[in-house]
């Protein structure tokens, strides 16, 4: 499945992958906000069709 991140504009398959390298997020609190929030995502990406 492709994304695209509304906040920088750029297309990604993995969303934990695009978040810890083009936005800098450690693992560490992405793991923490998605235990808090399952969906704390989702507005950030847009699905895309394959």
């Amino acid at each position: 499945m492709k994304y695209m991140c509304k906040s920088c504009k750029k297309k990604c398959d993995d969303i934990t992958k695009h978040l810890m390298t083009v936005h800098k997020f450690s693992k560490e609190i992405i793991e923490f906000q998605l235990k808090a929030n399952p969906n704390s995502y989702k507005s950030a990406f847009e699905k895309l069709e394959k």
